[in-house]
Order: C-alpha cells, then structure tokens, then sequence
C-alpha cells in the first residue's frame, strides 16, 4: 500500500508540474495588435496578414485593417496598436504628446499625383486654375503646397483649391468632369483612369519632391511605427517582424497577380486588378529607418514651416527613431 501511495503521489505531482508548465506557456503568449489603414499601406503588407507566418513563437499577432483614417488616428493615439503603419505625420504627433511610438521603418513613399483632363500640361500652368484635393491640412494638401511652393508658386494666391472630405468624394467628381484638375493618390489615380482616358498625369509628386529636395526615396507617407515598451522588452520579435514586412513589400512586385487575389481575401477595397495596375505609381518600398533618417528630417522641417500643428507642434527629436 505504501508503494502504491508513493507511486500515486509522484504521478500527481508529475500531471501538477505539467499543468503548471502548460498554463505557463500559455500565459507567455503574448498577443500583439498590428493596426493597418485600409490601401497601400494593407496592400504593402498583405503577405503577412494573409498568410500569417509564425514571426516567433510565443506571440500572437492581431491583424486589422481599419477602413478609415479616423480609425487609425484614435487606435494610436489611445495606445491600442502596439504596431501601426501610419501616415508619416502622425508618427510625429503621437510621439509629441505622449512618446509611446518610435518608427522603425517606412513601407511607402509618395504616390500623389497631380492630374488634369486638358492635354500638354505643366505645373506653371496650374496658375489661376481650380484644382481638387482631398482635406485641407492633411497630407495632399501639404505635400501639394509644398512642392509649389518650392517652384515658386504661391498656392495660397496663384490657384483656386477645392477640398473634399476623401478620395471616395474626389473619385466621382475627376470622373464626371466637373473636375479639370486634382491631386489623386494610388490606387485611386488607376481606378480612374481605367474609367478615364482622357485623363493625363501632369506631376508625381514624389519625383518633384526628391528634385527639390535632393532626396533619395521622396517624402515617407506611410510610416512602420512600434511601442517603444515592445521595442525594449521584445526586441527580437521587432526585428522578425520588421524582417517579414520587408519581404512582404519585396514580394508584392515579384508576384502581382497574386497580390490581387489575397488582398480581395483580406478585405482591401481596391479590385484585384486596380491593385496590380497601381503597383508601378503605389511607390511601396521598404527602408528601414537607420538608412532613411534624413528623409524624415527634411519632412519633419518641411511640415513644420508649413504648420506646426501637423506635427504636433514641433518637430521631434530624435527620441523618435528606433535607430539612426
């Protein structure tokens, strides 16, 4: 009996020491929220979010594509995503008042696009026109100004800017003709010219801004940022992550078709085949932000002379870098 007793209490102890290892286990899987505006941001990374590979383990990643900017600006600004590609602007206004974001790195740059149905067009020739845009003090604006500003076009006084509340307001208005001119970003610039062919690219953006500004990649528009807490105490799940982000924004291109189809399952709005067509504009590129530092700098500066409240106030300091 006594054998019998020992026996039972040993294989007691063993199933108590299992069960405590596996509640164990389970208690260090941590769940990680990955925010993502719906466009070229979900498309730059939606190998990941399709096929979910397992970045390390002991974590789970929560993936949600947020539908409007809205969305993304409260998740952030609350502290709910603890990863979010954001516009550019934002990483800078989070880390104004609270400091609980650093960017890691950038996974588009601009795909604005100023467009007009009158044929041989230029940027001078803007002067005295009406030309649409998408919210007033938002990126497309700033950016748009900016860039005449450093043609020495004064927007302010030279053109007649019409805004709208999004791209879903200025799709119809390009399309039905009562706009001449407007500044469409990806992938809406490719839903509209499959619809429009009258319609003519008078400037990208981007190239106009890395000419006058003698950059490298252009401006960051959408912009990898993490909580500064996941950074320190979960740094190599930061690197695997940022890893598989990379190769997601790589293999976009290398299989388009592709592409299309997961974004149709992950609930992008845009069709499969605006998708692949817009992948030559959409500019998505993964730089890491160790070998893009001064691209921010010059955005940051820029921004700021235009109005500091974009920015959050000032420009941030380098705190803001999860590396340089």
């Amino acid at each position: 009996m006594k054998k019998i007793s020992i026996f039972l209490v040993s294989i007691m102890s063993i199933l108590m020491f299992v069960g405590c290892g596996t509640t164990n286990i389970m208690k260090e899987t941590k769940e990680i929220n990955f925010i993502v505006p719906d466009g070229l941001p979900a498309i730059s990374v939606a190998k990941i979010i399709k096929e979910r590979p397992e970045i390390q383990k002991g974590y789970k990643i929560n993936y949600n594509i947020e539908q409007t900017s809205d969305n993304v600006v409260t998740s952030v600004m609350k502290g709910e995503a603890d990863v979010a590609i954001v516009p550019s602007n934002l990483a800078a206004t989070s880390f104004n008042k609270n400091g609980d974001y650093k960017i890691g790195a950038t996974v588009g740059w601009g795909s604005f696009f100023i467009v007009s149905t009158e044929s041989n067009q230029t940027i001078d020739g803007l002067k005295g026109k009406e030309v649409y845009n998408i919210g007033k003090g938002l990126t497309p604006d700033i950016i748009t100004k900016s860039v005449l500003k450093d043609k020495g076009i004064d927007a302010d006084k030279d053109i007649n800017f019409s805004y709208v509340g999004g791209v879903t307001e200025l799709a119809p208005i390009v399309l039905s003709g009562k706009a001449n001119y407007a500044v469409l970003p990806e992938p809406a610039l490719s839903t509209v010219l499959s619809k429009k062919e009258d319609l003519n690219i008078i400037a990208d953006l981007n190239e106009e801004w890395k000419k006058d500004n003698n950059s490298e990649y252009g401006f960051p528009q959408a912009t990898v940022i993490v909580k500064k807490d996941l950074i320190e105490n979960d740094k190599k799940f930061v690197e695997n992550l940022l890893k598989e982000i990379k190769n997601s924004t790589v293999w976009a291109y290398e299989d388009k078709e592709t592409l299309g189809d997961y974004c149709e399952k992950i609930g992008v709005s845009a069709k499969k085949q605006i998708i692949v067509s817009a992948l030559d504009r959409a500019n998505i590129k993964y730089i890491n932000i160790k070998d893009s530092y001064k691209e921010y700098q010059t955005y940051f500066n820029k921004l700021n002379e235009f109005d500091s409240k974009t920015i959050g106030g000032k420009v941030p300091d380098e705190g803001i870098y999860m590396e340089k």
